[in-house]
């Protein structure tokens, strides 16, 4: 019975932590896509996948699909206890609750129905998680652009030799000012207001975002720009923590 018992949580175990995995995983892909970052270009150590299934997992759109199914299990509930009240008054309905017990005892469902029933519970929940997943996703980058206070601060000093990047050059002797770059150079070398958020790194890149806030006279968000600036150009790095 022990053994059974241990059997039947390994294999929900198993179960939970592939669906874990499967919504960390569109919720990651789908919330770089937003910033056109590919996950490929990012770090993310796949033992740490199912961290970011907690995104998901208390989301409000996963609550809702969540507290759907269970007002559901309920009223089924409800239709079974209702069902075995009337098996005791009514002998038609006994005979009737008779019928349903032989037909899908537990034994027999776990021989016959149970590989049907996972496939088609499978086919049935995979593609509203992948929906719910990449909503919370986008949601969530929607909710980083216009709160950047939830990203982390970064600054960079950069190396003397780095290409464009050193402080020891003058932009506008290196760089024309109708340059399209020249902006972004500039704030990337000096950021006093504090503009530059960290989204993530590779082994090779700082990858950095600049939102500026919302704009209440225009009533809309400017536009946000991504950086990858490469680590080997980088002297020193710091991260803004903010008070508390």
């Amino acid at each position: 019975m022990i053994g059974e018992t241990l059997k039947i949580i390994r294999d929900l175990t198993i179960i939970i932590a592939i669906y874990l995995y499967f919504i960390a995983w569109v919720y990651v892909h789908f919330y770089y896509q937003q910033f056109g970052i590919s996950t490929d270009a990012i770090r993310i150590d796949y033992n740490s996948y199912l961290m970011y299934s907690y995104n998901v997992i208390i989301s409000a759109r996963f609550m809702s699909w969540i507290e759907g199914y269970f007002f559901a299990a309920v009223l089924i509930f409800l239709f079974l206890l209702l069902l075995r009240w009337l098996s005791g008054k009514y002998v038609y309905f006994g005979k009737l609750r008779a019928f349903v017990a032989n037909q899908i005892s537990l034994k027999k469902f776990n021989k016959m129905y149970g590989l049907i029933f996972l496939i088609a519970f499978s086919i049935f929940v995979f593609p509203q998680l992948f929906r719910i997943s990449r909503d919370a996703a986008i949601d969530n980058y929607k909710d980083d652009r216009l709160n950047t206070h939830n990203l982390k601060t970064i600054q960079f000093i950069f190396r003397k030799d780095a290409d464009l990047m050193s402080p020891a050059v003058v932009l506008d002797s290196s760089l024309s000012r109708d340059n399209i770059f020249y902006a972004d150079i500039g704030l990337i070398k000096n950021d006093p207001q504090q503009l530059l958020r960290l989204l993530g790194e590779s082994d090779t890149y700082y990858i950095v975002m600049q939102q500026r806030p919302y704009n209440s006279k225009i009533g809309a968000l400017p536009s946000g720009y991504v950086y990858f600036i490469n680590k080997k150009d980088i002297l020193l790095s710091k991260i803004i923590l903010r008070s508390l």
